[in-house]
């Protein structure tokens, strides 16, 4: 079994972590939030994790304290973080690829391997495409989430923007060149994003929905053993599919 640190641990996602580990070949042995507690013993001050740990797993807030956090146990014991906590600024951004030159980083906005095969799928979808059809991207999420567009929806911008205008929440006629996004905030929706190739004459769509929080958790995982005994640098999602697809081809 390998040994995880979960901060955030006492959140939706650290509940997730805790109730797949085993069957994903791991062993939570501690976190890090706001209350101390036991089973799994949670700390509020990294330095006083006196705990076992072969790599570190965030799904906690964006802040400047939780990358302190992450930097001074991932440095503490020479291990690898995987960060699925959105909403991250440039500044933190930095942080993190700085740490990055340490250990080994894993960051993704989402930890689906479905978002991930949808993410290949509309990159074949606008190559066979060009530029023909207007593209517009719609995401879904409950009316807690705080960052809007998620980081999910800019991940698959970036997959096709090629230099395009990207318009967020549009108010007016469509211009060319264009890509739409919409952001929708209500209820209890996990998360939901699709991406539509408008033409004249026909219509594609790719769709993913997450039905459970578990997906995310079991992602991360994932993650976590891929990015283990890795050389210090970032990774994310395109450098997991990528060693997952030439595994299958081979």
């Amino acid at each position: 079994m390998i040994n995880a640190f979960i901060i955030g641990i006492r959140g939706k996602m650290g509940s997730n972590l805790i109730s797949c580990a085993e069957s994903c070949g791991f062993t939570v042995t501690g976190g890090l939030d706001l209350t101390e507690c036991e089973n799994p013993k949670t700390f509020t001050d990294p330095q006083k994790a006196d705990v076992p740990y072969d790599v570190i797993i965030d799904f906690s807030s964006p802040s400047v304290n939780t990358l302190e956090a992450i930097k001074f146990l991932c440095l503490k014991n020479d291990c690898p973080a995987v960060i699925a906590t959105t909403g991250y600024g440039e500044k933190y951004r930095n942080a993190i690829t700085d740490l990055s030159k340490s250990v080994p980083v894993f960051m993704s906005a989402n930890f689906s391997l479905g978002v991930a095969a949808a993410k290949e799928a509309i990159k074949a979808v606008k190559k066979v495409l060009g530029n023909d059809f207007d593209i517009e991207i719609v995401e879904k999420h409950h009316k807690s989430k705080t960052d809007s567009p998620s980081g999910t929806a800019l991940s698959l911008i970036n997959a096709i923007s090629d230099g395009k205008t990207v318009v967020y929440n549009r108010n007016g006629k469509r211009g060319s060149n264009e890509i739409g996004v919409s952001s929708v905030r209500g209820g209890g929706v996990i998360g939901e994003h699709e991406v539509g190739f408008y033409g004249e004459n026909e219509v594609i769509t790719v769709t993913h929905t997450a039905l459970s929080r578990k997906l995310f958790a079991l992602g991360a995982f994932k993650a976590a053993a891929f990015v283990i005994g890795k050389p210090p640098g970032l990774y994310g999602m395109d450098d997991l599919t990528a060693e997952l697809i030439q595994t299958k081809i081979l």
